[in-house]
């Protein structure tokens, strides 16, 4: 029988072969090291379908979690039992919690204006331009900070595009950068040429990481100013995946903690964080429900839709008609 450790390291190289995010390799480890655990309390003679029906109610009725964190575990299972160790699952394909269908909402314009106007850069996170860009293009907190140069696009006077490659779901896509970002966003790129600059000269052996085998087949790729992050780290880091030192991007963190840190600021704690931002352009924006499709990157209109809400916006109130 192999170890936990063990397990989870075939786990791990099966998500990297299959070229799996980040995220979901850290989130598919975690579900199958607790799911090791909760089986090594379980008799011998169980089938893997029954032990994982038995984690699963585990989830759902003692610790209560969420329908989609349940629905999180399930995929890592599936996944075990069928990447990894080649025998899937029977006859639990069907056992998914059902998810309450949530109405999506947003902060109002004003309340938008409350925050920016509390946003705070701090020495390690242009924060005001970040949190622009996610309002300002609908963008995923992720997207704005793996930005690289050559994914930004200038065009004529104040005109630009942000080319963002491999976004959710491995599709790529373009949006316009919002004329007011134009300025801050030329300033930023010309911080992150100072930073690129100084590691040419003092860590010309740090360069960045790039996607699959890049840096593989083009070995100066990493070390040139084209492929540089456009909101880089403060310091070097290791990279979790390769060894070697390396220049990163701003961490997620560093934004969620400059939101947050906004929101307490004016009260709206709670109520707005860096995904809620891209909820608010799709709910202010004035483009046709298809051209806001593709601007988010949704592959089902229905997605989309469900930010809009026409029929609420247009609907008579008997109370009004009888008072008026």
């Amino acid at each position: 029988m192999k170890s936990r450790a063990e397990m989870v390291t075939l786990v791990q190289s099966k998500v990297r072969l299959l070229h799996y995010a980040m995220g979901t390799e850290d989130a598919y480890c975690g579900w199958i090291a607790r799911y090791y655990d909760f089986c090594n309390g379980l008799p011998t003679n169980l089938s893997p379908e029954q032990k994982a029906e038995r984690f699963l109610t585990e989830l759902a009725v003692r610790q209560r979690l969420s329908a989609r964190t349940q629905n999180q575990a399930f995929a890592a299972l599936l996944f075990l039992y069928k990447q990894v160790l080649g025998r899937p699952l029977q006859g639990i394909d069907a056992l998914r919690a059902k998810q309450p269908r949530r109405e999506r909402t947003s902060p109002s314009r004003e309340q938008i204006r409350l925050f920016r106007s509390a946003v705070e850069d701090t020495v390690a996170t242009p924060a005001k331009l970040i949190v622009d860009l996610l309002y300002g293009c609908g963008l995923r907190v992720s997207e704005p900070l793996e930005l690289r140069v050559k994914d930004v696009l200038w065009g004529d006077g104040d005109t630009g595009h942000l080319l963002l490659r491999g976004a959710k779901g491995g599709k790529d896509r373009r949006v316009p950068v919002p004329r007011s970002c134009t300025g801050a966003l030329r300033r930023q790129m010309e911080f992150a040429r100072s930073v690129w600059d100084w590691d040419r000269t003092n860590a010309p052996e740090f360069g960045v990481t790039l996607p699959y085998a890049l840096s593989t087949k083009y070995p100066r790729a990493p070390f040139q100013w084209q492929w540089f992050w456009v909101f880089p780290a403060q310091s070097h880091c290791v990279d979790p995946r390769s060894g070697k030192h390396v220049r990163f991007h701003l961490l997620h963190d560093n934004i969620q903690r400059s939101v947050q840190r906004a929101a307490i600021k004016v009260g709206l704690d709670g109520l707005i964080t860096p995904h809620v931002l891209r909820h608010a352009y799709a709910t202010h924006s004035r483009e046709p429900i298809e051209s806001l499709r593709q601007l988010l990157g949704h592959s089902s209109i229905e997605t989309t839709a469900g930010y809009i809400h026409p029929v609420v916006d247009r609907a008579s109130n008997p109370l009004d008609d009888l008072l008026r």
